[in-house]
Formats: structure tokens, sequence, C-alpha cells
């Protein structure tokens, strides 16, 4: 079952690591919680584009640190959950169709890594396997 109740204190360490930490917690964290966060309202998730105008779906790993970086943006919009088993069976295949690459926890625009779909598929299930 995920959980959505990491302290604040727990989410600024989570954001205070480094980008390459913050990639191996996120796969860490998907893997056990068995699920992940993005950002949207009840009709649409929030994309994002890069430097190169590439569609991003950013991810996090909890809702309190998804909260964080979009906090206040606008009203209605909420950290949204998604299973994981839903998002690879799911949600790759539209995102195929979008173009788009998977944003790997961005903190105050600094995203952790920019995987392509099969990128976040290969580590997603290399780090169920190990869970």
């Amino acid at each position: 079952m995920a959980r959505d109740d990491i302290s604040r204190g727990q989410a600024d360490r989570l954001r205070g690591l480094d980008e390459a930490a913050r990639v191996a917690k996120t796969f860490e964290i998907l893997a056990g919680e068995g699920s992940l966060w993005v950002w949207g309202d009840e009709d649409e998730i929030l994309f994002t584009e890069d430097g190169e105008r590439r569609t991003l779906l950013p991810v996090w790993p909890y809702a309190a640190v998804a909260r964080l970086e979009n906090a206040g943006e606008v009203d209605g919009e909420h950290a949204v959950r998604i299973p994981v088993d839903a998002f690879l069976t799911e949600w790759l295949p539209q995102l195929e169709e979008d173009d788009a690459l998977i944003a790997i926890f961005p903190v105050e625009d600094r995203i952790a890594a920019k995987l392509t779909l099969a990128e976040f598929r290969a580590r997603m299930t290399a780090a169920l396997r190990l869970n």
C-alpha cells in the first residue's frame, strides 16, 4: 500500500539528495511502495518540457515531495497516485505515442534524470526484482 505520510523532514532529506541518489532512491521506493506520484487535477496530468522542447512526465516517489515541488501553483491540482504495474502496462504505451520522457524526481527545476520509456521500464523491472 502506498503511503503519503512521510514527514516534511523526510521529504526535505529526499529532496536534498544529489541527482544520482534521488534516482536510486526513487526506484527503491517505487518498488517497495508499489506506486508512483505525478501531478495533476481531476481531468489531466501535468506534463512539462525541457529546453529541447521534449515532453516530460515528472514522477516522484511520494505525494509529499510532489506537493513540495508543486505547492500553490494551480488550485485543484494535487499529487496523483499511480500503481507501478498500471504505469508499466497502461501508461508507458500511451506515453510512447506522445513521445514523452520520464523526468525522475524533479526538485526546483533540477531533474534527477530524464529516462526514455525503455530505460524507465528496465530500471523499474530491475528494482521490482530486487524488492
